[in-house]
């Protein structure tokens, strides 16, 4: 028989409540997103009111089952890279005019113009709207724009998209070329759709007026001398197309004024950083402080409080808790929001008043036993998060850059990359300095750094090595034949 015995134990464990739950999730959120959070939660809770206009009028966000059939797929589009369409068109829909019309009489012009045109393709597909000759055809250039990449390439076959693409009959290699010409040519700006940069440059000087100056021989460069062009050796140019100086120039002017990634025109222009944090001031005398214009705020609608008596219905009640949550959740991300950000200025002293040059190392749990926090809610708080300074906008958590290992005085990763960038902009341009050079100027001013660290802060900051640099230099003067 098993013998049973009952042991008592002693520990401590911390319980994740609600409230701490969403205390976290606040923290966390970027101020669009947190002002999109409030506005769900004033359309959803009656015991909410808004302290300001914007978020007490705010339309609440479409439900999910209101939105386009067109849309990216997933939480983040740009992540997977796919767009995930609705192009079953051999069921649901059949044309008129050139243009598909659903079941329920809805254009696919109306559907794909009222998706929200945050990635290329869905900008490719809205241009792509009036030009398709037919089901079949539509099907076959939304498969080729969802197999572009970011930068604007197929780097996928055609007779692979043609088998993915589920289009029946297998479309053959001359209907996949001709669905490949319809995107490459009207879809803008051109380029889009290219299968290498070759081509990618070769579509955009085919759409170039003819009268262009340089046209036809920037044509004879990108087909044939390509290779000379990426390595700047314009002398090789110059004779391999026995052309003179002023031609060369105004093609190499042309190809240079075109577009190696077409992609990036038709994505959505990034949203300018909203500054959470505002530092202002002079040397000793620094203010960190909240941006009191991008603050959001909510508070429990005081009448309502008032009236709700204890026979009050229960959903009322949650309602009433869930609101003095939501506003001490928000009362805490602001106060951990500014205690973090006077920690870390009042040791990036260095940073305010000479700029990156200045900034020094700095951890988490250096800032986390500052203000009696975990290093965790420290790095939920710098995320997402940016700050006004006098010397630009930054994200918070750029101010917990790595501490060089070195024998001389204590730097930051940040600090060394704007100083080897500070000596490359002030190099004498007809003798640029190698990486060994750099940290030889760098231990002058003692901080010593081995040749290949200052190699790989060069290229993070795409600064090209000392023969390239060497290269452009000589470009710049163009010792050409002719």
């Amino acid at each position: 028989m098993t013998k049973m015995n009952v042991q008592a134990r002693m520990g401590q464990q911390i319980a994740m409540t609600p409230q701490l739950l969403q205390s976290i999730r606040l923290l966390q959120l970027s101020t669009l997103e947190l002002e999109q959070e409030l506005r769900q939660a004033l359309a959803q809770n009656v015991m909410l009111e808004g302290e300001d206009d914007e978020l007490a009028y705010a339309e609440p966000a479409p439900a999910e089952d209101e939105r386009q059939d067109v849309e990216v797929s997933g939480c983040d589009a740009a992540a997977t890279g796919r767009v995930e369409a609705d192009f079953d068109w051999s069921v649901r829909e059949s044309w008129s005019g050139g243009e598909p019309v659903d079941e329920d009489g809805e254009r696919w012009e109306a559907r794909v113009a009222a998706a929200p045109q945050t990635d290329a393709r869905l900008a490719a597909l809205e241009q792509l709207r009036l030009v398709v000759a037919d089901r079949r055809q539509a099907a076959l250039c939304a498969a080729i724009v969802d197999a572009v990449d970011d930068n604007g390439y197929l780097e996928q076959p055609l007779d692979g998209i043609a088998r993915e693409c589920g289009v029946e009959p297998l479309a053959g290699d001359a209907e996949m070329a001709a669905a490949l010409r319809l995107v490459q040519h009207h879809v803008e700006p051109s380029g889009f759709a290219a299968r290498d940069l070759r081509e990618c440059l070769t579509l955009q000087l085919d759409a170039q007026p003819a009268a262009t100056p340089g046209l036809a021989l920037a044509r004879r460069i990108v087909a044939s001398g390509l290779e000379h062009f990426a390595a700047q050796d314009y002398a090789a140019l110059a004779t391999a197309f026995a052309a003179d100086r002023a031609a060369l120039h105004d093609a190499l002017d042309l190809i240079l004024s075109l577009n190696p990634k077409p992609a990036s025109a038709l994505a959505a222009p990034a949203e300018a950083a909203l500054p959470d944090l505002i530092v202002t001031g002079t040397p000793g005398n620094w203010r960190v402080e909240l941006n009191a214009e991008r603050l959001p705020r909510v508070r429990v609608n005081a009448a309502y409080e008032r009236m709700l008596g204890a026979t009050a219905h229960r959903a009322l009640r949650d309602q009433l808790q869930e609101a003095r949550w939501l506003v001490r959740g928000l009362e805490m991300r602001h106060d951990t929001l500014l205690r973090s950000g006077r920690a870390i200025f009042a040791r990036q002293q260095g940073f305010l008043e000479r700029g990156e040059e200045g900034m020094a190392p700095l951890t988490l749990r250096e800032i986390a036993d500052s203000i009696g926090m975990h290093e965790s809610t420290v790095c939920r708080v710098s995320s997402n998060k940016w700050v006004a300074t006098p010397w630009g906008v930054y994200e918070l958590k750029a101010f917990f850059p790595s501490q060089i290992a070195g024998r001389g005085q204590e730097s930051s990763g940040t600090a060394v990359k704007a100083l080897i960038r500070k000596i490359i902009n002030a190099e004498n341009r007809q003798a640029p300095l190698s990486d060994g050079e750099i940290a030889a100027l760098l231990a002058r001013q003692g901080i010593e750094v081995a040749r290949r660290t200052v190699a790989k802060y060069r290229e993070a900051m795409r600064i090209p090595p000392v023969k390239e640099r060497g290269m452009q230099n000589v470009a710049r003067r163009l010792p050409l034949a002719g």
